[in-house]
């Protein structure tokens, strides 16, 4: 009795340390971001409306470069020496806005606008996933029942999300890279021709399709022993 009251108040201490991190990274990470993002697309606006039929979009690529040198600035100290790994630009281009493509406001291609809120939305979804496992696991503990059989189906769900939201974002740095090719052509800076795929992003996915097979055993296992008994 008293393990299982000591195993209730270690998952209802995670899950409350689960919401403050939560909260704490959305602050300091997403709060900002967004911020700069919302400034930074209303400057970009108002610049396009002042100039008339001017659009603008951006381009993230992972770059180097082609002769091995630094990127020269003016006033850095003589023995610093500046390389560029990656590489965000601002291209415009003479079109006016339109519904369609004001999508296109990343690699001017409304896909990689497209791969960007599949994936924030696959993310969103897996935090949702890990809140609703962390409260199931405390109310069985509290109720003194076993682990639902829905979580199973909640923790496959979540290595699979992981893992489409890894392909999103490598289809969508993809197609960056491409743009960022052929703006960058005749250039010293030479764009990354790998795949971007985020393999951590990919064993941890499979991890937790894994982990959903260890419970699947694990209950089905503990159903066979009571049958038996």
């Amino acid at each position: 009795m008293q393990q299982k009251k000591r195993l209730h108040k270690h998952l209802l201490l995670i899950y409350i340390f689960y919401f403050v991190a939560l909260i704490v990274g959305l602050v300091a990470s997403f709060a900002p971001q967004f911020t700069a993002g919302w400034r930074e697309a209303g400057q970009t606006l108002d610049n396009d409306l002042g100039h008339g039929s001017v659009r603008t979009y951006y381009v993230n690529a992972p770059v180097a470069f082609r002769s091995g040198e630094g990127i020269e600035i003016e006033g850095l100290p003589e023995n610093v020496t500046l390389r560029a790994d990656e590489i965000t630009m601002s291209v415009s281009v003479p079109e006016t806005y339109t519904l369609r493509n004001s999508f296109r406001v990343m690699a001017n291609n409304g896909y990689a606008y497209l791969l960007s809120m599949l994936r924030a939305g696959a993310y969103l979804a897996v935090l949702v996933l890990i809140a609703l496992i962390i409260n199931s696991l405390r109310k069985s503990i509290r109720d003194e029942q076993p682990l639902r059989r829905s979580n199973i189906g909640r923790t496959r769900t979540i290595g699979i999300l992981i893992l489409a939201a890894a392909l999103c974002g490598a289809f969508e740095k993809w197609i960056n890279i491409r743009e960022a090719t052929r703006l960058l052509a005749d250039t010293s800076f030479e764009v990354a021709s790998t795949f971007p795929l985020d393999y951590w992003d990919v064993i941890v996915g499979i991890l937790f399709l894994f982990m959903a097979e260890v419970i699947a055993i694990g209950r089905n296992l503990s159903e066979e022993q009571k049958l038996t008994i």
